[in-house]
């Protein structure tokens, strides 16, 4: 989605900080009852939505994968960012439903106004999608749904997102939660 030098995880790495602070004002309970959610729905043969209809599914889908896009590398659609979406919006983050639907409206509000008979912003080009995107980066809802995003690509698997751990494969992070320890010369004496 970036035009410029910044590279995908100069991009991510910059965003921490918001994401990091809206992270920590969550409930853990509710956010990991997100997590799993977005994981069993990922998995499921046929999307079931609990807040969005399916168009906002498409939108949300089609916004995610140009935030983290599928490139060489998986993006936030092969991470089942739409469904951590989703569940954030029917419980911890229910408070931002009306406007996360307001802005999601505007957005496909403009595309019509930009592109006359565009219809939603899921059936636009590409080129389009971006070009829109760029246009609304500052707004509150194009943060949040940076944040949900994130979150929902890059979140331990275990707590669901992340869906077959995409989100690590692109930051080129190791899964090795278990680790044996080195035993070596250094504790030659704990065995006596």
């Amino acid at each position: 989605m970036l035009d410029d030098a910044l590279g995908r995880r100069a991009f991510l790495a910059t965003s921490c900080t918001a994401i990091a602070s809206a992270w920590l004002t969550a409930d853990p309970d509710q956010l990991r009852a997100s997590l799993v959610h977005a994981r069993a729905r990922a998995n499921a043969p046929a999307p079931l939505w609990e807040i969005l209809t399916p168009d906002q599914a498409a939108d949300v889908d089609a916004i995610a994968a140009q935030i983290i896009p599928t490139d060489d590398l998986p993006g936030a659609r092969e991470a089942g960012a739409v469904y951590f979406v989703d569940h954030s919006l029917a419980t911890w983050a229910h408070d931002q439903r009306d406007p996360f639907a307001h802005g999601l409206d505007e957005l496909n509000r403009e595309a019509r106004h930009r592109w006359t008979g565009a219809g939603r912003f899921a059936a636009l080009s590409s080129e389009r999608q971006v070009e829109l995107l760029h246009a609304a980066e500052q707004t509150p809802f194009f943060q949040t749904m940076r944040f949900f995003t994130i979150a929902g690509t890059f979140a331990n698997p275990s707590w669901g997102g992340n869906h077959e751990k995409v989100g690590w494969r692109i930051l080129g992070f190791e899964d090795r939660f278990v680790w044996q320890p080195p035993f070596g010369d250094y504790d030659a004496d704990a065995r006596k």
